[in-house]
């Protein structure tokens, strides 16, 4: 058969008891890949036009188990085949849960119900396509249910191309929208899936950041992870491939963090918090052999700083920490996070978006000098000068080019 499908759909159409007896129930445990196609479409048009009372009218007394669960996986993925599952199978439903291909969108009917059986049943996956399907209909869904689906999917073995990462995302920022979430369990699943919370996927890991930017002990703890005490033996130490993989994850949050240490969930920044967020790191990363790193990360992030309320394009007790005359790495770090954060650009042959980005700098140079703050102003003006040393190379090679 070269279309399986319709073959199989055409015969349904006109078949009649004596065909179901004909092929029923042993094309249902072929494991020929056209012969499926044919008989899943088969049954499908058959119960399409006869009803569910057709398939309770089948004489399935000597069918096995695994023929029963194959046979309802084959019918739409609805009420109707989830109690059938139950009432047939009883303590076998399994044989049903995990063939069933769980298309979600073939149903209007609830399916919180049948998420749970996912669940028990070993297929978190499959969970994860219901709830988006909920999500995407408006319906209400029970996020302590979908946390619980989103961590266990992350050690699922289902095949690795059931992992439906929109699906994914969608649900984690519906679940940072939620005000009513339990914050330990997205805390967990933000952890989970830091991965794909970079910002080009459509979410970022607001309550991972909002942490780092409210708790120092959680900064600390993920500097440690990541670097090396200067006060440690340099002798290399074997690392798990657990505790790599959590390193990886602390970098990965380290490295797209953009909410500056003080700034609270709604947005909102704290001075008061930022000056005791910094005192606290400064003491456990100084005791702990990480200053110099620690420093760095923090300036990295403070390029994200708001405005004052007076108009300075930086907050006045930002500022303040980057001027400090022992913040020299805090403010290397905020000139590491500058031209980082411009990531991926189109070059510019007459270097004018350099030469531009120069003059911004030197702008902000003397509104913050003009503030007293004179060492910060120092380091802006590093910038500047890097963005035209920039500028002139890019406008040098691409007359050498010319030539």
């Amino acid at each position: 058969m070269s279309s399986p499908r319709k073959v199989g759909h055409a015969l349904g159409a006109i078949a009649d008891d004596q065909m179901d007896s004909k092929l029923l129930p042993d094309f249902l445990t072929t494991n020929d890949y056209k012969l499926k196609a044919f008989i899943g479409a088969y049954l499908w048009r058959r119960c399409y036009l006869n009803g569910w009372e057709w398939a309770d009218s089948l004489p399935k007394v000597n069918w096995t188990k695994e023929q029963l669960g194959q046979f309802l996986s084959y019918l739409p993925f609805e009420k109707n085949a989830w109690d059938r599952a139950q009432t047939w199978l009883q303590d076998a439903e399994i044989e049903y849960w995990k063939r069933t291909p769980a298309d979600a969108y073939q149903t209007e009917d609830d399916l919180q119900g049948c998420i749970e059986k996912l669940i028990q049943y070993g297929r978190p996956r499959a969970a994860i396509d219901c709830l988006e399907k909920m999500r995407f209909d408006k319906k209400d869904i029970n996020s302590d249910q979908c946390i619980r689906v989103l961590l266990v999917a992350v050690s699922s073995d289902e095949p690795a191309h059931t992992l439906d990462q929109y699906h994914i995302v969608e649900l984690i920022k519906h679940l940072q929208s939620d005000d009513t979430v339990d914050e330990t369990g997205l805390f967990r699943v933000e952890w989970a899936y830091l991965p794909l919370l970079d910002g080009y996927h459509g979410a970022t890991p607001t309550l991972l950041e909002s942490k780092l930017a409210n708790d120092p002990e959680f900064f600390c703890e993920l500097i440690q992870l990541i670097y090396r005490s200067k006060k440690e033996d340099k002798k290399q130490q074997e690392i798990s491939e657990e505790k790599q993989t959590i390193a990886t994850n602390a970098w990965e949050l380290l490295h797209h963090w953009k909410m500056p240490p003080g700034t609270e969930l709604n947005g909102e920044f704290n001075p008061a918090r930022f000056d005791d967020w910094l005192k606290h790191v400064k003491e456990v990363c100084m005791e702990s052999g990480h200053f110099e790193v620690a420093m760095i990360n923090i300036g990295s992030v403070l390029i994200y700083a708001p405005e004052d309320s007076d108009g300075l394009w930086i907050h006045r007790t930002i500022a303040t920490a980057l001027n400090g005359k022992d913040a020299e790495d805090i403010r290397s770090g905020y000139s590491t996070g500058t031209f980082n954060a411009r990531g991926v650009h189109t070059v510019d042959p007459t270097g004018a978006p350099e030469k531009e980005l120069a003059v911004q700098f030197r702008q902000k140079a003397e509104a913050v000098e003009n503030e007293g703050f004179h060492r910060f102003a120092v380091t802006l003006r590093e910038i500047a000068d890097d963005y035209e040393n920039q500028a002139e190379r890019i406008i040098s090679e691409h007359q050498t080019d010319d030539d």
